[in-house]
């Protein structure tokens, strides 16, 4: 009994010290974002834009139809999307890590419907290797101010998405009083990763 007290209380001592380590940002050179390369490239004064491969069409419709008495036909406002609205970057450790948070550094003052997802597996495979997240998952990152992410996991690639964002100003008006409206990506200035110090 006296045995299995001190193994515990061992225990304890080791994750206390574990958790004690200082956390320390991981170097620019360990990260690679083959899309994004400005993500990782260690600088803040860089930039890079999610890259985004759609528009949004907004459009009357006529729909059909056939009532008791009469046959009548109603014009609906609609919204479709052309191509993709999601975009995303794959940035890759050069060796699993455990991460303890990511810092995100905005350089769009608003960023859609962000995301992560992590794996360890390689090459990864994308329809289950990943496991999304849970901090902060799918809420915008409004204003310039970084926003971090609680990660506390094995860690050889990260998978960031965000939604694309209309750009209004360059909308094209279409026949029948159509609009296409372009969509372009948010923009991040760098994404770092912070990791426990190793006695």
């Amino acid at each position: 009994m006296r045995i299995c007290s001190l193994f515990v209380l061992l225990i304890g001592i080791a994750g206390c010290a574990a958790l004690n380590q200082p956390i320390n940002e991981m170097t620019a050179s360990r990260l690679t974002c083959d899309s994004n390369p400005e993500f990782v490239d260690g600088n803040l004064e860089t930039e890079s834009t999610f890259v985004v491969n759609g528009f949004v069409r907004k459009a009357y419709h006529l729909f059909e139809g056939e009532g008791r008495r009469l046959a009548y036909a109603q014009r609906r406002y609609m919204t479709q999307v052309e191509g993709q609205r999601r975009t995303e970057a794959i940035i890759k450790l050069d060796a699993p890590t455990h991460v303890s948070y990511v810092e995100v550094y905005p350089a769009s003052r608003r960023i859609q419907n962000f995301a992560m997802m992590t794996t360890t597996e390689d090459p990864p495979r994308f329809d289950v290797a990943f496991e999304r997240v849970s901090d902060k998952q799918h809420e915008d990152i409004e204003g310039l101010n970084p926003v971090r992410f609680r990660i506390e996991r094995e860690v050889l690639y990260l998978r960031m998405s965000a939604d694309g964002i209309e750009d209004r100003q360059n909308s094209v008006q279409g026949a029948n009083s159509s609009v296409e409206i372009p969509l372009i990506g948010a923009s991040i200035r760098e994404v770092k990763f912070y990791v426990r110090q190793t006695p």
